[in-house]
């Protein structure tokens, strides 16, 4: 990351005034005005963990905000609307003003309980958000099927039966995957058991997930105990079961509510949004419990405290965030798409950041660290390792906060405020540092049964709570908002491959000299923030009046300015491969090199290396589906990308898809072919070839929208 500089008359007032010098990671010698440590310090007296704690309790234990006995507030459900009537008389409670409960569209599911029977035993059951079975029960004869590919289908006749799996929903697919293929074969419903992935943490844990598909056959989620007694059984003959599902999913016939209320500051004409989401899979208590919990502690330290914001302070919780939409690949973070897209798209432009929580209450490894917009990695690094006063970690994360950078996924509501053009924040949940590895709750607990306030760790939610209450104060008190766009200069041009693009015919150095004229633009849009930030601090310490409010006027111009520019890049540069945030011409250069690597294989009849090696691998893996799932299932996925009549229901996947690399055919005639030596692949290197040449096309394309959206960049920061 680059070190940002400052206007060098500037800084050196900012030295000599508020004694700003070099200071270890966690540690500040810099001086703060009397009245904003004053801010800080009875904003952090009224902090209070406990009654954050309280609020999730709450809503994991009372049953009237649950659709079953196991639990479950789903979008549109009369739970997830009884929720958000609590939340709402909640908010009044605190103090906060203009509360209301704001309606977005999303398809209604209510899991209102599930139940299997084989002969006098019962099993516990969950159902996904999929197809109920009559109100009497579904009686058929179980098939086991193994991992229910289209391969473990074979010889076996599963018509109007109900099939059971293995599943690794994290190694291996996703649940979609072998639901649309049992439908595919004749199956009536199917039962699945995490083996691996998820809910490792007993054998009689169960796991909910979104299901990404149209509405399939009833599927529900077995313990893996279970599902092993009834495969003991089915080794001594036929087995018979009654499977019930009450479960209902109705395509556009859902309302959910994102609540939100406010504490009015100075002005208006900027905001800072703070928010969580309260449906939840099972109890819910850590996802995301702790994290409403934590959103309303804030806002009642910040009312208790007295805090008068310079800016509005809005505390949103979204409804529909597990999931929130059927026939879908981007079926979650639906209340939070709705609520920035179609109920407050003029939240875009003035929402100095979106500050997002997940699972605040639990200490996942040694240190933290917050995800974010690469053009906040700067400002995260000031606060965390300079400001004076950020909070330290108090008996947990002995490793402290982690400000190297860690771009936000797609896994939270935050991605949909980012995607649409908000600054946004979220605590570090889910990804290791090397931001590809889960932590270990993910594998174990995650959308369990397990997941319950027996987690709870105070001292994690007391640090998030202060920590993240601070941040929130350190932006509303700044004038000009800290976006460094150099980030994006490194995140382009560390991903440009000049040989693929050279021989795509793309650009490459019209590319990187767009990049490189961005780079100064943007290094000067830095310089003149921090230079305005560090002389407000120097005026405020001084007690210059008139240089404060001239400070402030410049800041309020560069935070405009930087808004604007904030969303134009997300435009430009923010792209997916299926789930993963990428740069647009990442998708066609990654698969020209994939499919390059698969013909020099097939070129020595090497099927099995470029099988297991780089053909699964296109698409972002989607050829790993295409290799165990039949074409009419990967036929339904494709739809759900690509399909004319789908693209209204992409929601914050809406027009950042990639294209397709078409080598479907060729996958599945690797996998055909695999057990083969020195075999004539003539056909597929065909394929593969075709596959490269109009995936250049695409990188051309992606590469000249690139340089126009980079330099429309550089005339918006000048």
């Amino acid at each position: 990351m680059k070190k940002i500089l400052s206007i060098a008359v500037l800084i050196a007032l900012a030295l000599s005034i508020a004694g700003v010098g070099a200071a270890e990671s966690g540690e500040s010698t810099a001086q703060v005005p009397a009245e904003l440590e004053a801010m800080y310090d009875a904003f952090i007296a009224a902090s209070d963990e406990q009654y954050a704690y309280d609020i999730a309790y709450e809503l994991t234990t009372n049953p009237e905000y649950m659709t079953s006995e196991l639990g479950g507030r789903n979008a549109g459900s009369d739970a997830e609307h009884a929720a958000a009537e609590y939340l709402e008389g909640v908010m009044t409670e605190i103090g906060l003003t203009d509360v209301q409960r704001e309606a977005a569209q999303c398809d209604l599911w209510s899991m209102d309980g599930a139940s299997l029977t084989v002969g006098e035993d019962s099993y516990q059951v969950y159902s996904y958000a999929s197809a109920a079975t009559p109100a009497e029960g579904l009686t058929a004869e179980v098939v086991y099927v193994g991992d229910g590919t289209m391969w473990d289908y074979e010889g076996v006749d599963v018509e109007g039966k109900i099939v059971l799996i293995d599943i690794d929903q994290r190694a291996n697919w996703w649940i979609t995957y072998p639901m649309l293929e049992a439908e595919h074969q004749g199956a009536a419903a199917i039962m699945a058991a995490n083996v691996g992935g998820f809910a490792q943490i007993a054998d009689d844990a169960l796991n909910a997930q979104d299901i990404c598909a149209p509405i399939s056959i009833p599927c529900v989620s077995i313990g893996l105990a279970d599902s092993q007694a009834i495969q003991a059984q089915l080794e001594e003959g036929a087995v018979t079961a009654t499977l019930a599902v009450n479960n209902r999913v109705e395509i556009d016939a859902g309302t959910t509510y994102n609540v939100t209320g406010r504490i009015k500051g100075e002005s208006s004409d900027y905001q800072i949004v703070v928010g969580a989401h309260y449906d939840m899979h099972f109890y819910g208590f850590q996802d995301d419990n702790c994290a409403v919990g934590l959103v309303l502690a804030m806002a009642k330290a910040m009312v208790d405290s007295g805090y008068t914001p310079k800016n509005d302070i809005v505390f949103c919780l979204h409804g529909a965030e597990e999931w929130g939409s059927s026939n879908t690949q981007y079926d979650w973070t639906v209340g939070a798409w709705e609520m920035i897209n179609n109920v407050h798209p003029e939240w875009v432009g003035k929402t100095l950041a979106f500050i997002n929580f997940e699972l605040p209450a639990y200490e996942f490894g040694t240190y933290t660290s917050t995800y974010s917009a690469p053009e906040l990695y700067s400002m995260l690094s000031y606060y965390a390792n300079e400001y004076a006063l950020s909070p330290e970690p108090e008996n947990c994360f002995e490793d402290g906060v982690l400000t190297e950078g860690y771009q936000t996924y797609t896994y939270s509501d935050d991605f949909s405020y980012y995607a649409a053009g908000v600054p946004t924040f979220i605590n570090g949940f889910l990804l290791q540092s090397d931001m590809e590895t889960v932590f270990p709750f993910y594998v174990d607990i995650y959308h369990s049964q397990y997941d319950t306030p027996e987690l709870y760790d105070a001292d994690v939610m007391d640090f998030n709570l202060k920590y993240y209450g601070a941040l929130a104060l350190y932006i509303d008190q700044t004038p000009a908002l800290y976006l460094d766009f150099t980030e994006q200069y490194d995140r382009v041009m560390g991903c440009i491959d000049d040989e693929i693009m050279t021989a795509a015919g793309a650009d490459a150095q019209a590319l990187k000299d767009a990049c490189e004229a961005y780079n100064e633009v943007a290094q000067a849009f830095t310089d003149s923030v921090v230079a305005v930030n560090d002389g407000y601090m120097a005026a405020w310490l001084e007690g210059d009046e008139d240089a404060m409010a001239d400070y402030w006027a410049q800041g309020r111009e560069l935070t405009g300015q930087g808004l604007e520019a904030f969303a134009a890049a997300q435009q430009a540069l923010l792209s997916l491969m299926y789930e993963r945030p990428i740069v647009p011409h990442e998708a066609p250069q990654e698969n020209i090199a994939l499919c390059q690597q698969v013909i020099d294989c097939l070129e020595e009849g090497d099927v099995v290396t470029a099988a297991d090696e780089y053909a699964w691998q296109i698409n972002n893996v989607l050829e790993w589906y295409a290799m165990y799932f039949s074409p009419e299932t990967i036929d339904v996925q494709d739809n759900m990308f690509w399909g004319e009549d789908n693209q209204d229901n992409l929601y914050w996947g809406t027009g950042r898809t990639f294209v397709k690399a078409d080598v479907e055919d060729a996958t599945r005639s690797l996998m055909a072919r695999y057990e083969e030596v020195d075999g004539d692949f003539t056909e597929e290197i065909s394929i593969y070839t075709d596959a490269i040449a109009a995936q250049q096309q695409v990188l051309v394309d992606c590469v000249a929208a690139e340089i126009e959206g980079i330099n429309n960049l550089t005339e918006l920061l000048k």
